[in-house]
């Protein structure tokens, strides 16, 4: 048994809302990325950008069912002085919890792994390990919240920086627009480490993530319009 941590009571369900919003930003991302692949399907790139989006979409569903419970009726009989009384007892299940909490981690880490590895090259041997070594970090970081966000910190961290490098190479608005968004959520991923000292750091981690999906939505929505421009009439 262990329990997540979470914000303050007046931010239930505002939370959810920015999931929600966030599922919606990353799908549209993955389809843009898979409609790119389609084009071109020479560059798997956007076909692993696709993959990764979609996942990471798909965490963050999961996120979102570890806040429900399935409530279900049970039939009880006592004996009470000798007497035998028959009851419906309302009770509930923590499933859907433990379910979504082990799904949305190992498809937060999944994700972010096949984004960072587009940009780092690894056999299929050294691609299958760390996959592997992944799961296991979500399923035995169960009761250890911190460890799974500290590991997602670290991947969102060399996708930021990569992004960065890119941007000192060609200087284009679209790169720094990209480096910017993922240093916005690798910021939010560093404050989702420290949530066990103040409540408070899970709302602002929220907010700043959802920002750092807002700019990046902007930023492929701003590649696509560029790329429609450059088409021959």
């Amino acid at each position: 048994m262990f329990e997540l941590v979470y914000g303050p009571a007046w931010f239930y369900g505002k939370d959810i809302a920015m999931d929600a919003i966030g599922i919606l930003i990353l799908f549209l991302i993955g389809i843009f990325s898979l409609r790119c692949y389609k084009i071109n399907p020479s560059k798997k790139t956007y076909l692993w950008l696709a993959l990764s989006f979609f996942m990471i979409s798909l965490s963050f569903l999961f996120k979102i069912l570890t806040n429900f419970r399935i409530y279900y009726d049970v039939d009880v009989t006592s004996r009470i002085a000798g007497r035998l009384y028959s009851y419906e007892l309302v009770k509930y299940t923590d499933i859907l919890f433990y379910i979504g909490t082990l799904a949305h981690r190992i498809l937060m880490l999944l994700g972010l792994y096949a984004l960072y590895s587009i940009y780092h090259e690894h056999t299929k041997s050294e691609a299958f390990l760390s996959a592997y070594l992944l799961v296991i970090i979500a399923i035995f970081t169960q009761s250890n919240y911190y460890l799974f966000h500290i590991t997602s910190f670290l991947l969102v961290a060399l996708i930021a920086w990569k992004y960065f490098q890119n941007y000192r190479k060609n200087r284009s608005q679209p790169a720094k627009l990209l480096a910017s968004s993922f240093g916005i959520i690798t910021l939010s991923h560093f404050l989702f480490c420290f949530i066990i000292f103040s409540q408070e750091l899970y709302v602002a981690a929220e907010i700043i993530q959802l920002v750092g999906f807002l700019l990046l939505l902007i930023t492929f929505i701003r590649v696509l319009k560029d790329g429609k421009k450059k088409k021959p009439a």
